[in-house]
């Protein structure tokens, strides 16, 4: 963006940018950190990893949103009834890792079982609907059976079609040091790969091929979900769901085909997609070949370029994959849910209680105990910066309430309305006083904006 606007003295080029978001869902993925996280600093080292640096810069850009609204009212869970209501606030008290005995209660009546009053599986409503779950192999697993149940219940036979995969001319250069030992790039004369790699590759479950299966059942009515930004004017996005409605395909050997393009008719677009030839919501998905890192039996990875339709069957999605989501039938498993942000995102995408149910039961002590210190206090400055936002817009902020980062404007906000301020509208579970004191942090500088 600064490039294109030729303006790399200021962040996204100058032009003035609205972020929406929710802290009290997951963080990054992987080894990243959040920008709120104190592993993250505010300036930068030339000492620091090329990533340190840029994580660094990120948060000082962070800090310089100083106009901010949060939106308090709950636009999924609506529904009036009084466990609905329950539901709203034991969901609001996971936020903060806050939940009572009660919101605890509530939660367990929600968990599936056999007995007399527990929810049940088997109901109509909760047939096919995703199951969102903590751990990829777990989606895998459930998608694998999935499938076969699916077809057996429809009277339908699977067709497995197969991914065409060679050789991945890879730059030795790339990636860490570990990741370079670990990589095997064998410099061979052709890029066919052996039929006994080959079978292996195809076997491995799509968590160990960046999320592109070497082998895809499908038939026709099967849920899906598409894995990679395709065409996002025609809803064709990482993540949209679907069901198969028809493909092509070809010979690859004597007994089996590949996808050339599989048509899937999107189940929740956000608008109307009419593409000619095709019926309303109807998209065609196209092969394509994508370098993938395949995780071996043997530990070690191995490059390929693998050619294959990127969806992957939608009977079960991972809590990241879940989030931005609204589901009026929301399964979830969190038992091995790592924290209370993923317990979070999973039960926060249901708009019912009725329609919220549980596969099993999960470990109470994640719901309770408060939050770490670091996003409590992203928590409560955000607070602060809403009170702010709204003195200011209600032109009953003092002159002496100035400042360009966020450091700086809460600190002289702090100075004008005293240490012990508290804003009306704060969780409980943010509180600060003199048992649990939130002192004013004095005047720091952040890392300058510069491109790297």
């Amino acid at each position: 963006m600064c490039a294109a606007l030729r303006n790399e003295g200021k962040p996204f080029g100058g032009i003035n940018m609205i972020f929406a978001g929710d802290f009290a869902q997951l963080p990054p993925a992987m080894s990243g950190h959040a920008l709120y996280s104190h592993k993250v600093g505010r300036v930068i080292h030339r000492t620091q990893a090329h990533a340190q640096q840029e994580a660094s810069i990120g948060k000082a850009v962070w800090h310089q949103f100083t106009t901010v609204v949060i939106l308090r009212e709950n636009m999924r869970q609506r529904s009036q009834g009084p466990e609905d209501a329950k539901l709203r606030t034991a969901i609001e008290n996971l936020r903060y890792k806050a939940c009572t005995p009660d919101d605890i209660k509530l939660l367990q009546s929600r968990v599936a079982g056999r007995g007399s009053g527990k929810p049940k599986l088997n109901q109509p409503r909760f047939r096919n609907v995703s199951v969102i779950t903590a751990w990829n192999s777990h989606r895998d697993k459930i998608n694998e059976l999935g499938c076969q149940r699916f077809a057996q219940e429809n009277g339908k036979s699977l067709t497995t079609f197969y991914s065409v995969d060679r050789l991945s001319a890879d730059n030795d250069e790339e990636g860490t040091k570990k990741q370079r030992r670990n990589t095997v790039n064998p410099r061979r004369s052709t890029n066919i790969l052996s039929e006994e790699l080959q079978n292996c590759l195809w076997d491995l479950s799509p968590t160990l091929t960046n999320h592109l299966p070497g082998k895809l059942p499908l038939c026709i009515g099967m849920p899906v979900m598409i894995k990679v930004n395709e065409a996002t004017e025609c809803c064709v996005t990482n993540g949209a769901e679907g069901v198969v409605v028809g493909w092509k395909a070809k010979p690859i050997d004597e007994d089996k085909e590949t996808l050339e393009t599989l048509f899937v008719k999107l189940t929740a677009a956000p608008t109307t997609v009419q593409l000619e030839g095709l019926p309303e919501n109807v998209v065609p998905i196209s092969q394509q070949a994508r370098k993938v890192q395949c995780k071996m039996p043997n530990g070690r990875t191995l490059t390929i370029s693998r050619s294959q339709v990127s969806v992957v069957p939608n009977f079960a999605m991972i809590d990241f994959g879940s989030q931005g989501r609204t589901r009026p039938n929301n399964v979830c498993d969190l038992q091995n849910c790592r924290s209370h942000q993923s317990i979070y995102t999973c039960l926060s995408r249901g708009s019912t209680y009725e329609g919220t149910i549980i596969v099993q039961p999960f470990d109470a002590s994640k719901l309770t105990g408060g939050i770490s210190g670091s996003l409590r206090q992203e928590f409560r400055e955000l607070e602060l910066l809403d009170e702010i936002t709204k003195l200011w817009y209600l032109g009953k902020i003092s002159p002496k309430v100035t400042g360009i980062t966020r450091n700086e404007l809460i600190h002289s906000f702090r100075k004008w309305k005293g240490e012990q301020f508290l804003p009306k509208t704060m969780h409980r579970a943010l509180v600060w006083g003199n048992s649990d004191p939130f002192p004013i942090a004095d005047v720091q500088e952040d890392s300058p904006w510069q491109v790297i």
